[in-house]
């Protein structure tokens, strides 16, 4: 039926454009996206050649023939490169001529070089992707008056793909109501149009290579040859990249080098429907293991452990926890493999020390303080029963050292004396450390792994007498960690340490080839703060950006979300609110009910760019979960940042607790002689300070000071979009987005049930306060004060 066919109103206008002043509209997309049914609909009233390239006897059509507008179907079984060269001339000698080619396939190289002139233009799959207005739209003319609720689940369920909305929508037609049962019967009815239409046209190499890989999201070359055993999988690969639009590319970042690919989802659901019923258990578990094989090759542990899991590989699920438990929190993967640690029996746990290494460590990440000390009591048992010729002991006390140097519970005033009698246990070789990290991916040693600030105190003796010992225990990890320490710790006291920073930086070379990337970007965030600090917030942002994409272009990506947060705590510095909204938006944790201890660091941020786009009551619910933490484990400086953050928001808000969070933060920073903590934030936190009466005392000069630089440096450093004398009230906030929504005051007065002089009163302030005299300014303003979306 005609009141079935749903047109999208970017596919009408850009057929209208060819029609005028191009020469192709290419449709590539996967079966079932209606590329038939949508051209037939454009052309209705037009006349066409119409031509399939999949019936047996075609043939392009002549140039010397009278046909103006050439419809040719099935063109992803065009395979003859004279046909190929045969329609490039059909289209670059018809200048008046239109040619709508649909395609199961992208668009071929021999056709590029008319998109890339404009010639042609390319309709894929998100642009045929139904929104939600063309499924209502579709729904009408089916009969279907559908609730919201099942709107919204018919467009979740189908993604917006064509012909899952159509068959849904057919189901519906007698007035049976959304749910499993409708929901089911149009899955099935759409994979058996698949299984007709598509997967049983391909040949039998094919359809085992999709059935081998459709368990995985993401595949690369090198999984695809390991997991189907097929050393053509490169040549399958490129088949069904030229011939089809069902593979896509992934975009995330391949440890191994090359590209990663994915399904388009429905068709990956459709192969996982197919595999279960081709494929018996035994070989599904082969799959998952082989698959599981890849990922624990490249290091890649909770995606091996799913894959193990599903394989029924129980010992190799052991295995993966074993080794992820050798690895520092900011090595390992704690958190996403938690479930699988405490699936274990605790019989097996017991028997293991690296299990019990792990499990301590898995504890104290989740704050289970008093679940950690029981395992490193266990750990302890564990190497009391052990003879002193047995090999496991010194496995067991290589393990107890190491949780001694990393639980987080752990003071560093016990490191003291734990790092040189470890010095000594290593060097008789009674212990050997596991892998370690210093910093757990932060870009600061003084605040990374540990908080040293009880160390800086007297850093200059510790420097002297720790160096040698420390270095010599941990290893690679020690490899310049002395050097950036102490001049972290003198940044911090405000010192200037450019004379130490270019020590460090002579050392970067013997850093990145002995050394590891937590040292180097611990010492480049380093180097970004001094710039910062000396009011050079660009180039803090061209020390870091480099570092970013060497890292990622590495496989280093566990340094990447700190990383980004470091650059969004540039761009605030620099006044860059939309990279810092961009980061916001898309990276900042935003998840207040579910602390992740070793995000500390982008939820500082998080809060800090919550405080520049006007929002102190997110930042402060951001900041709460922090402050048990910073207690329990000592972390004096995340303790600073998080009480100036707090004060500010506070002051932001008007209440008058913002002393006491001031009066904390002043004074734990005094404790340690530190003003870059509570200096760094300038103009920020300058009027809380003026307000404070603070005494005489040096430190509190220096620190005003240092303050008042910042300030100068950075003006706007976290103010909020407007003034809080100048800030909207609910009501008019109301009215400023009726207003950016091109309602008249009338209108706004009848949505809001309000009096139109009290909605003139009301856009009179709205206008006085955005700095602007008329209606149409507002929208601008508003926009640039981010008090209404970028894309309203």
């Amino acid at each position: 039926m005609a009141e079935q066919i749903v047109v999208r109103p970017s596919a009408a206008e850009q057929f209208e454009k060819v029609m005028e002043r191009g020469r192709v509209l290419f449709f590539s997309a996967p079966s079932g996206f209606g590329k038939t049914v949508l051209a037939d609909a454009l052309l209705a009233g037009r006349s066409a050649l119409r031509l399939s390239a999949g019936e047996p006897d075609f043939a392009l059509p002549s140039a010397e023939g009278d046909w103006k507008l050439l419809l040719l179907d099935d063109l992803q079984l065009l395979q003859e490169d004279a046909q190929w060269q045969a329609l490039c001339a059909l289209i670059r000698d018809g200048a008046d001529r239109r040619f709508l080619l649909l395609s199961r396939g992208a668009p071929p190289a021999c056709l590029r070089a008319f998109q890339y002139t404009g010639l042609m233009t390319v309709l894929d799959a998100d642009a045929l992707t139904f929104d939600r207005e063309d499924v209502l739209r579709l729904l009408h003319g089916c009969g279907v008056e559908p609730a919201e609720s099942e709107l919204s689940g018919i467009l979740k369920e189908s993604a917006g793909y064509p012909l899952g909305v159509a068959v849904t929508a057919r189901c519906m037609a007698g007035g049976r109501p959304f749910g499993p049962e409708v929901l089911a019967q149009a899955f099935h009815e759409v994979f058996l149009y698949f299984e007709a239409a598509v997967y049983l046209r391909f040949d039998l190499p094919i359809r085992r290579f999709l059935l081998e890989l459709a368990p995985f999201e993401s595949f690369d070359l090198e999984l695809a040859r390991m997991v189907s055993g097929d050393p053509r999988a490169g040549s399958l690969l490129d088949w069904l990249q030229r011939n089809t639009t069902m593979l896509r590319f992934d975009g995330a970042p391949c440890t191994a080098g090359g590209q990663r690919f994915c399904f388009w989802p429905q068709f990956r659901s459709f192969l996982l429907w197919e595999m279960a019923r081709e494929y018996g258990e035994e070989k599904c578990r082969a799959l998952f293991n082989r698959g599981g094989l890849y990922y624990e090759l490249h290091e890649d542990y909770p995606h091996a452990l799913e894959c193990y899991t599903k394989g029924g590989d129980h010992a190799k699920v052991s295995e993966v926890l074993i080794r992820n438990a050798e690895l520092h929190p900011g090595m390992g993967h704690y958190g996403e493999m938690g479930k699988y640690y405490r699936a274990l029996p605790e019989s097996e746990l017991l028997a293991s020390p690296a299990l019990m290494q792990g499990m301590s460590m898995l504890c104290a990440l989740e704050m289970d303080y008093e679940g950690s000390e029981r395992w490193y009591q266990e750990l302890e048992r564990f190497a009391a029963r052990c003879g002193r010729g047995d090999a496991a002991l010194r496995q067991a006390r290589s393990r107890l050292a190491w949780l001694d140097i990393s639980l987080p519970q752990r003071s560093v005033e016990q490191l003291t004396e734990t790092i040189p009698a470890l010095f000594r246990l290593i060097t008789a070789r009674e212990i050997a450390l596991p892998p370690f990290s210093v910093t757990s991916t932060l870009p600061s040693v003084m605040n990374g792994g540990k908080d040293f600030s009880d160390w800086s105190r007297k850093d200059d003796l510790l420097y002297r007498t720790l160096r040698v010992p420390v270095e010599s225990v941990l290893g690679r990890d020690g490899v310049g960690l002395a050097d950036c320490a102490i001049a972290e710790s003198k940044f911090e006291k405000g010192e200037d340490v450019s004379a130490r920073m270019l020590t460090l930086v002579s050392r970067m070379g013997e850093i990145q080839r002995g050394g590891t990337p937590d040292l180097e970007f611990a010492a480049a965030g380093l180097l970004a703060r001094s710039q910062i600090a000396s009011g050079r917030a660009d180039d803090a942002r061209r020390t870091v950006e480099p570092l970013r994409a060497r890292m990622e272009e590495t496989g280093q990506t566990r340094f990447l979300p700190n990383m980004d947060a470091l650059l969004c705590r540039i761009a605030l510095y620099a006044g860059d609110l939309t990279a810092a909204d961009a980061w916001y938006r898309t990276r900042a944790p935003r998840d207040p009910l579910h602390l992740n201890v070793m995000k500390r660091y982008q939820y500082l941020t998080q809060a800090m760019t919550e405080l520049a786009l006007g929002q102190p009551d997110a930042a402060l619910l951001t900041l709460s979960p922090l402050r048990p933490y910073c207690e329990v484990c000592a972390r004096h400086i995340d303790g600073i940042h998080l009480d100036v953050l707090s004060a500010v928001a506070l002051y932001r808000r008007r209440d008058g607790a913002w002393r006491d969070r001031l009066a904390a933060a002043l004074a734990a920073a005094e404790s340690y002689r530190f003003i870059r903590p509570v200096g760094g934030y300038g103009a920020a936190v300058l009027p809380l300070l003026e307000e404070w009466d603070g005494g005489g005392s040096r430190w509190f000069k220096r620190l005003m000071n240092d303050v008042r630089a910042q300030a100068a440096y950075y003006p706007l450093f976290l103010q909020p979009p407007l003034p809080p004398e100048e800030s909207l009230t609910a009501a008019e906030l109301q009215v400023l987005r009726l207003m950016c929504a091109d309602k008249s005051n009338a209108e706004i007065g009848v949505v809001l049930d309000i009096k139109l002089p009290t909605v003139k009163t009301h856009v009179s302030h709205v206008l006085t306060k955005l700095g602007v005299s008329r209606r149409s300014e507002a929208k601008t303003a508003a926009k640039r004060l981010w008090l209404i979306p970028e894309d309203l």
